[in-house]
C-alpha cells in the first residue's frame, strides 16, 4: 500500500502557509507526530487529508484553494478535481468525523459495524467481489476515458465543419453550429455527386452572400429599322438628280437655290412688281419662268432634305448615350455578370459602328440642303452591308436583353434561389467530410458500448457488494467492541454502548446518561468507533492511512496515558499513521514512542511542528511543516523552547521578527515557571515578582514597570495551547518585557540563565 510522501503545494488553504513546488517540507514516514498550537492550522491539514478520503473538495476548506498531495510511488492528487483514488484506503479522524457520527443531544452514535469470526467466509467473498468491482472500474474509467476523447474529437470537429458550412452559408442572424451539422447529417439526402467543383461552389456562396434581391432592370430599346432608314435615305439623297427642273442660273449656283426660292415666295406672296436687291421690275415672263423651276417638287424636296437632316442629327446623339442609360454590370445577377458584360460589350461595338455612317448622313443632307440642286459624293456603304450590320446589332441587343430577362426572372425567385444555393452548399460539405464524420460517429460508439457494457457489469457486482454488507453488518459485537474501546481509552469502566433501533444508547453505571457526555467521553466515544470500524466490511488496517487530529481532550494525565496507548496498540500496524494534537502531554507520550524510529536509517517516524509566523509585511498568520524544534524535541517540558523564542527575540534587536505576535504570551509563560521555581508558594504572581526584585536592586525601575504591564494585559496559561492568540501589547512594550525579564533572571540566577542560553544556543 502507497504513503503518502509530502504535500507539493499549498495555495489558499487557510493558515497554512502557501507552498510551491520546489519548496522543501520534511518528508512524511510510516509514523507522523504533527504537533501545534491551537490556531495553527492542525484541522485545515486534516481536512487536506480528508478530501483523499471523500474524493473531492472538501466543504470546510476555502472554495478557492488549490493543493497537492505526493504518494511515496510517485502519483499524486490535486484539488479541486483530481482527489479521487484513495477513498477506500484513507480515514481521517476529526472534529468533522464527530460531528458526522454523533448525536450527542441523544447520546446515541450512528450505525457501527464489526465482522465477526463466523462472517470471515463472507468477508473473503465480498473483499473479492471489491477487488473485481475495482477492477472493472478502472477498465470503465479507462474506456470512459477513451469515449470521452473521441466525443471531444467528434465535437471539434462538428464545430470547426459548421464554422466552415457556416462561412459559406451567409446566414446572417441566423446561426449554424455542430448540432445543425448533426441533424443535417441525419436527414439530408445527399451522396458523393453532391460535391461542387471550386467554381460552382463559389457562384453558390455568391448566391447566397445577397442580402436581398437585385432590383428588376429595364430592357434595351434601340430602332435599328431607323437608323437603317436613315442610311439609306441619306444615300438616296445624296445621289438624287433634278436638273430638269432648274434654269440654268440654278445649275451654275446651286447654293444660291435656297435663297432665290426664299425670295421668290416672298415677291409673290407680297405682290411685289420691282425686286427688293436691284430694284428693277420683274416681268410676268420672269415671274412665270421662276414658278416653273420653283414648283412644289422643289420645296417638297428641300422639306423632306431638311426632315431628314434633323432626324439623323438626332438619332447620332441617342446612339452616341445610348449605352449611358443601359443597366450597369455591377446591377446584374452575380452569376450573370459576365455574360452579360459580354453581350453589352457586342452590342455598344455594332451600335458604334453606325456612328461613322450617320455622321455621314448628316453630311449629305446638310449640304444637299445648302445646294439642293447638286448629287453629293459619299463614302455610305451599300443597302445589302447596311442591312446586314442591322441585322447584327439586333442580334445583339436581343442576347442583352435576354440575359436581362433572366436577371429579373431571377429577382422574382430570389428567396427560392437562395434556399436551393444554401442546400447544395450543405449537402456539399456533407458528402465532402462524410467519410471522416463516419469514422469518428463509429468509432465513439464502439468506445460507449464498451463502456456501458463493463457499467451493466459494475451494477450488478455493486448489487451483490450491498447484499455481502447487509449479511455482514452486525450491531451487538460492534457495541460491545465501543465498549471495550472506551474502557481502555479511559482507563476506567463506567460508561457502556448498548446497541438499540437505529443506533446506540450511552450509559454511565448502566444508567442512561441524561446530560450531554464530558468533551472526554465525546472524544473517547467517537475515536473507539473510529477504530472500531477501520476493520469492518472486510477492510484491512494494513491498507489503511490513518489520521487521527486531537485524541487527547480534557483528560487528565492518567487517562491521557491510557488513550495514548490504545491508539499506538491499536493503530500502529496500519500502512501510515498521522497524529496531531495541540497537547504537549500527548505529543511527548508519541514522541517518546516513535523518538528512536524517527532517528532510524532509514527513518521510519516523522516528528513535525506547525510552525506559525507572521511573515513582515502581512497581517495574517501562517503556518509551515517543520522539524519538530530541539527544545521541544529533548525535552518534556515547553521551557527550553519558550527560553528559545526569547533569546530569538532578543536577538533581532529593533529589527522585525515574525514570532513578535505570540511573545506577549510567550513571555508571560517563561516569567509564570521561572517565579514559581524562584519564589516557591501560592502566592499572586505580581506578589512573587515584587519579592524576587527586592533581591535584586540594581534591576531598573522601569524594567519592572515593563513586567508589571505585562503581568497585567496577558492571562495565565498553563500549557503551550493558546500561544499563536495576538496581543493587545505593541511591539516596543513586548521588547521591554523581554529584555526584562533576561535581565531579572540573569541577576536572580546567573547560573541558570547562563545554563539555559548555552543549551538554547546548542539546540
Amino acid at each position: 500500500m502507497a504513503a503518502i510522501a509530502t504535500i507539493k503545494t499549498l495555495s489558499g488553504v487557510g493558515v497554512l502557509a502557501d507552498k510551491a513546488a520546489r519548496d522543501d517540507i520534511p518528508p512524511f514516514r510510516q509514523f507522523n507526530l504533527v504537533y501545534g498550537f491551537n490556531g495553527s492550522g492542525k484541522s485545515t491539514l486534516s481536512r487536506l487529508f480528508a478530501c483523499l478520503e471523500e474524493g473531492k473538495h472538501h466543504g470546510n476548506l476555502p472554495s478557492g484553494c488549490s493543493f497537492e498531495i505526493a504518494l511515496d510511488g510517485g502519483a499524486t492528487f490535486k484539488a479541486p478535481n483530481a482527489l479521487g483514488g484513495l477513498e477506500s484506503h484513507v480515514r481521517v479522524f476529526n472534529e468533522d468525523f464527530i460531528a458526522r457520527n454523533l448525536e450527542w443531544k441523544e447520546g446515541r452514535a450512528s450505525s457501527i459495524f464489526y465482522i465477526s469470526e463466523e462472517q470471515s467466509d463472507l468477508a473473503a467473498e465480498l473483499n473479492a467481489a471489491q477487488q473485481t468491482l475495482a477492477d472493472k472500474e478502472r477498465s470503465r474509467d479507462a474506456d470512459k476515458k477513451i469515449a470521452d476523447e473521441r466525443e471531444k474529437a467528434l465535437k471539434n470537429y462538428r464545430t470547426e465543419r459548421a464554422k466552415l458550412v457556416a462561412a459559406s452559408l451567409h446566414l446572417g442572424n441566423r446561426r449554424y453550429e455542430a448540432r445543425q451539422l448533426e441533424k443535417d447529417y441525419e436527414t439530408l439526402s445527399y451522396d458523393k455527386d453532391a460535391r461542387l467543383e471550386a467554381e460552382a461552389l463559389t457562384a453558390l456562396v455568391d448566391v447566397a452572400r445577397l442580402t436581398a434581391p437585385p432590383p428588376a432592370l429595364n430592357a434595351i430599346s434601340i430602332e435599328v429599322d431607323a437608323i437603317r432608314k436613315t442610311v439609306e435615305g441619306a444615300r438616296h439623297f445624296a445621289e438624287l438628280s433634278i436638273g430638269t427642273v432648274v434654269l440654268d442660273e440654278m445649275e451654275n449656283h446651286p447654293a444660291m437655290v435656297p435663297w432665290l426660292k426664299t425670295g421668290h415666295d416672298f415677291h409673290s406672296a407680297n405682290d411685289l412688281e420691282n425686286c427688293l436687291l436691284c430694284g428693277n421690275t420683274i416681268s410676268d415672263a420672269r415671274k412665270q419662268k421662276l414658278a416653273q423651276a420653283l414648283d412644289d417638287r422643289l420645296s417638297k424636296l428641300l422639306g423632306e432634305l431638311k426632315d431628314a437632316g434633323e432626324k439623323a442629327s438626332t438619332l447620332l446623339t441617342e446612339i452616341r448615350s445610348a449605352s449611358g442609360a443601359w443597366p450597369k454590370t455591377a446591377e446584374l445577377e452575380l452569376q450573370l455578370a459576365e455574360r452579360y458584360a459580354t453581350a453589352r460589350h457586342d452590342t455598344d461595338s455594332f451600335l458604334n459602328d453606325f456612328v461613322p455612317f450617320i455622321e455621314e448622313a448628316c453630311r449629305i443632307l446638310s449640304a444637299r440642303v445648302e445646294q439642293p440642286t447638286t448629287p453629293i459624293t459619299h463614302d455610305l456603304p451599300s443597302p445589302n452591308q447596311i442591312a446586314a450590320r442591322s441585322e447584327a446589332l439586333k442580334e445583339a441587343i436581343a442576347v442583352q436583353n435576354a440575359v436581362i430577362s433572366e436577371h429579373n426572372e431571377a429577382s422574382v425567385d430570389f428567396a427560392k434561389r437562395q434556399d436551393d444555393a444554401r442546400e447544395a452548399i450543405k449537402k456539399h460539405y456533407l458528402a465532402e467530410g462524410h467519410e471522416n464524420y463516419a469514422a469518428l460517429k463509429n468509432s465513439l460508439k464502439e468506445a460507449n458500448g464498451r463502456v456501458s457494457s463493463l457499467e451493466e457489469e459494475i451494477r450488478t457486482l455493486e448489487g451483490d457488494i450491498t447484499a455481502l454488507s447487509a449479511k455482514v453488518r452486525t450491531h451487538g459485537p460492534a457495541a460491545d467492541q465501543i465498549t471495550k474501546l472506551v474502557r481502555a481509552y479511559l482507563g476506567h469502566g463506567e460508561l457502556t454502548i448498548f446497541a438499540v433501533d437505529g443506533g446506540y444508547e450511552l450509559r454511565r453505571h448502566n444508567k442512561i446518561v441524561k446530560g450531554p457526555p464530558s468533551e472526554g467521553e465525546k472524544t473517547a466515544i467517537a475515536l473507539c468507533y473510529f477504530i472500531s470500524s477501520l476493520e469492518a466490511d472486510g477492510q484491512s488496517l494494513k491498507d489503511l492511512i490513518l489520521v487521527i487530529d486531537d485524541p487527547i481532550s480534557s483528560l487528565d494525565t492518567k487517562a491521557m496515558n491510557y488513550a495514548c496507548s490504545l491508539i499506538r496498540s491499536r493503530l500502529t500496524g496500519a500502512a501510515q499513521l498521522f497524529i496531531l494534537t495541540h497537547n504537549q502531554h500527548c505529543m511527548n507520550e508519541f514522541k517518546k514512542a516513535w523518538r528512536n524510529q524517527a532517528k532510524a536509517d532509514p527513518p521510519t517516524a516523522a516528528l513535525l511542528f506547525l510552525d506559525v509566523s507572521m511573515p513582515e509585511g502581512t497581517e495574517a498568520r501562517s503556518a509551515r511543516i517543520v522539524e519538530l524544534p530541539s527544545q521541544l524535541r529533548a525535552y518534556d517540558s515547553e521551557y527550553h523552547f519558550l527560553c528559545h523564542k526569547m533569546l530569538q527575540f532578543e536577538a533581532v534587536g529593533g529589527q522585525y521578527s515574525e514570532y513578535w505576535f505570540m511573545m506577549p504570551n510567550v513571555i508571560r509563560r517563561v516569567l509564570d515557571v521561572f517565579l514559581a521555581f524562584k519564589v516557591p508558594g501560592s502566592h499572586p504572581l505580581q506578589q512573587k515578582l515584587e519579592a524576587l526584585t527586592k533581591k535584586c536592586p540594581d534591576i531598573d525601575d522601569i524594567r519592572i514597570k515593563a513586567l508589571d504591564r505585562l503581568i497585567q494585559v496577558e492571562s495565565h496559561s498553563d500549557s503551550l495551547d493558546d500561544l499563536v492568540s495576538h496581543s493587545s501589547m505593541t511591539i516596543e512594550e513586548t521588547r521591554d518585557a523581554n529584555a526584562a525579564l533576561l535581565e531579572l533572571m540573569a541577576a536572580s540566577d546567573a547560573d541558570h540563565t547562563k545554563a539555559i542560553r548555552k543549551q538554547c544556543k546548542d539546540a
